[in-house]
């Protein structure tokens, strides 16, 4: 799915009416729109905030440590899963500008979950799990756009929409085990 269709459909539950064409107008045109503007700033800060506490998509990467700091600014990192040794003992450490603070200078293995891209007009929309649908996105967005607006009432009402299908989302289905078959 792309950003403008998601803004489409978000408009739509808005009940926003825009000019005919200037949905599936081109980026310039569509962004001068104040309303089209702040659903796709609130897509790329929802999504930011899924990739942040939902990733299931981890990537591993070695670090060297030098002088107590690990230059981690090219990764895009939002979180670090975990930094062990070479043994796999967990190594201490402390998020700053840039990088991370560890105590011992060396290398160290390193996951963490990235940070989305910011997306644009026409950019396709990534999800950060499988278990993530565009539904759930767009609840994400609705309740920005009304944090935005500064309709708290609605803000609310979306964001627990948005918790509610998240929770749903996360709880592992189990598959019921029916009987074998007997003669009665």
């Amino acid at each position: 799915m792309k950003v403008s269709q998601l803004v489409k459909i978000c408009a739509e539950m808005l009940q926003l009416d825009f000019d005919d064409g200037i949905l599936d107008g081109a980026e310039a045109q569509a962004m001068q729109n104040r309303d089209i503007k702040t659903l796709v700033n609130a897509c790329n800060f929802v999504l930011e905030e899924l990739y942040r506490d939902y990733a299931t998509s981890l990537r591993k990467t070695v670090i060297r440590v030098t002088d107590g700091f690990a230059d981690t600014s090219s990764f895009k990192m939002c979180k670090v899963i975990s930094l062990v040794d070479a043994e796999g003992n967990d190594v201490p450490f402390r998020y700053c500008d840039n990088g991370l603070y560890v105590q011992k200078d060396g290398c160290y293995n390193l996951s963490y979950a990235r940070l989305a891209c910011t997306l644009g007009w026409n950019d396709d929309i990534a999800m950060p799990s499988p278990r993530i649908t565009e539904r759930i996105l767009a609840y994400g967005v609705l309740r920005e756009y009304y944090a935005v607006t500064g309709d708290w009432h609605n803000a609310a009402q979306w964001d627990e929409r948005f918790k509610n299908a998240l929770q749903v989302s996360q709880t592992k289905v189990s598959a019921m085990r029916m009987p074998a078959r007997r003669w009665v």
